[in-house]
């Protein structure tokens, strides 16, 4: 059985706006010796949000009484448990119930809990707020605020099961402080365990980084945290080798209340007709310039397929929206300079770029401004680094990626305190009649001798979300090594 119990920043992790408002309440009934009155908060909150409350009471027998049970639980559980024990429910449910009661009660605290629901018509996940009251004659009560977060219908379970795409649906699990550290499959697929090369595995409240292959990689898992954290939708291409050959997946990825919802999509076969276009174009190049004497008669042809063949390799190496390099284009050049340096430190910078709050942009101008503000940062990127010797590219949304070769911390820092000056002296145009003024936060590191790519992306990134968490707009420097960091 899936379940959370939470005692800290129980506001920020409720999914209904009435869990903060009725801590508000209870906490202005706290008094001084920190017991709520058990008359007087039901008083005030009973009439207000009866339906979504419970009241349990204890026994003498350790077991726990409804006293009050929500029509609107009720009709969600299928179910009315008033007059009923707690005992009364299937034993893990009844044992993980009576322990958050118990444990409210002991430590005078709310408590917060989600869990699965195995037992009622259509809900999934449930949340709980369970506050400890105390009666004049100072008998324990316990107030609990219960509600679906998550509904599961015979319909969608046909459509998962029926599905040609594997789609997995995550939920976000946050440490103390509220930050994303890992997260937990709540639904999935047959589809998508046999794309995750795990067909008949039931992956139902499994660690989600552990038992989803794809999500080891920690640039990926890096743009999915992103993206709930962010609320940012995204699309990521990425291989898998299975037995049998490698396989190459397109998960668009979508925030879901506090998760994500994957959608993967196996496009393996069209990674391979590209492959054998190209192989194609090529051959037929070679059986061109052997038959020199049909080249006139062929030469409009041979440009057509040579222009194709030339669009073909700008759009696998570049951007649509920007035309700087794409990220599978940009990692295969970095890699190439990083192999030519050797083990040696050399000079080589990253700097990892992200655009400040350009949701509010889309939200406030619509997307078609939100993608010319990309399409002007990248030309701003463009004129800064002209030289051959950098590599500038798009990494996906409004995120930008810059490796400086023959650069050492001092050029870096440099480099990228131009990107800001730049953008702080200028307005990015939208329109004929609308320019925006952005800001930016950037992460910037130095190779170490023998340090790969995927390392150097991660301390660059670490410095970005530093960077991004101090307030934006501003540039971290990263750490010399990932342990330091």
């Amino acid at each position: 059985m899936y379940y959370e119990v939470h005692s800290e920043n129980i506001a920020a992790r409720g999914h209904a706006p009435l869990v903060a408002e009725l801590l508000a309440r209870f906490a202005r009934h706290a008094g001084e010796d920190g017991f709520v009155s058990h008359e007087n908060f039901a008083a005030e909150v009973l009439p207000a949000f009866g339906e979504d409350l419970m009241v349990l009471e204890p026994t003498a027998d350790g077991d726990y009484l409804w006293t009050h049970y929500g029509r609107e639980i009720a009709r969600y559980a299928g179910v009315d448990r008033l007059g009923h024990k707690v005992s009364d429910m299937l034993p893990d449910m009844a044992r993980f119930t009576a322990d958050c009661l118990g444990r409210a009660l002991a430590e005078n605290r709310p408590l917060y809990t989600i869990r699965r629901s195995i037992d009622t018509v259509r809900v999934g996940l449930w949340e709980r707020l369970i506050l400890p009251t105390a009666t004049r004659d100072g008998s324990p009560r316990v107030i609990v605020f219960s509600s679906p977060m998550q509904f599961r219908e015979d319909l969608l379970d046909v459509v998962l099961a029926a599905s040609p795409s594997g789609i997995v649906v995550l939920r976000a699990l946050r440490d103390a402080e509220g930050h994303v550290e890992d997260a937990v499959v709540i639904n999935v697929n047959g589809r998508a365990a046999e794309l995750c090369g795990l067909p008949g595995l039931d992956l139902h409240d499994t660690d989600a980084r552990k038992n989803l292959p794809f999500l080891a990689d920690p640039a990926i898992w890096r743009r999915c945290r992103h993206a709930i954290e962010l609320r940012r939708a995204d699309t990521i291409e990425t291989s898998l080798l299975r037995v049998g050959g490698t396989t190459w997946l397109r998960i668009a990825v979508a925030p879901l209340g506090d998760g994500l919802l994957l959608t993967m999509t196996d496009i393996t076969d069209l990674t391979i007709a590209n492959q054998t276009l190209q192989l194609r174009a090529a051959t037929l190049a070679l059986e061109i310039g052997r038959e020199r004497a049909t080249r006139r008669a062929l030469s409009e042809e041979i440009g057509q397929r040579e222009e194709r063949e030339r669009e073909l390799r700008r759009l696998a190496e570049t951007d649509p929206l920007t035309a700087l390099l794409n990220r599978r284009s940009f990692m295969e050049r970095a890699n190439a300079a990083i192999a030519a340096a050797g083990t040696e430190a050399g000079e080589i910078a990253l700097v990892i770029v992200d655009l400040d709050h350009f949701k509010q942009v889309n939200d406030s101008h619509g997307h078609a401004a939100g993608d010319a503000v990309i399409r002007a940062f990248a030309d701003l990127l463009l004129g800064l680094f002209r030289s051959e010797r950098n590599l500038v590219g798009r990494f996906g949304g409004e995120e930008f990626a810059i490796l400086l070769q023959d650069c050492d911390l001092s050029c870096a820092t440099t480099e990228a305190r131009n990107i800001q000056e730049a953008l702080a002296a200028r307005s990015l145009p939208v329109s004929e009649t609308l320019a925006l003024k952005v800001t930016a936060s950037l992460g910037v590191a130095t190779r170490q001798p023998g340090e790969e790519l995927s390392a150097l992306m991660a301390r660059a990134d670490q410095a970005l979300y530093r960077a991004k968490n101090e307030g934006r707009n501003r540039m971290g420097i990263a750490a010399r090594t990932a342990a330091a960091a």
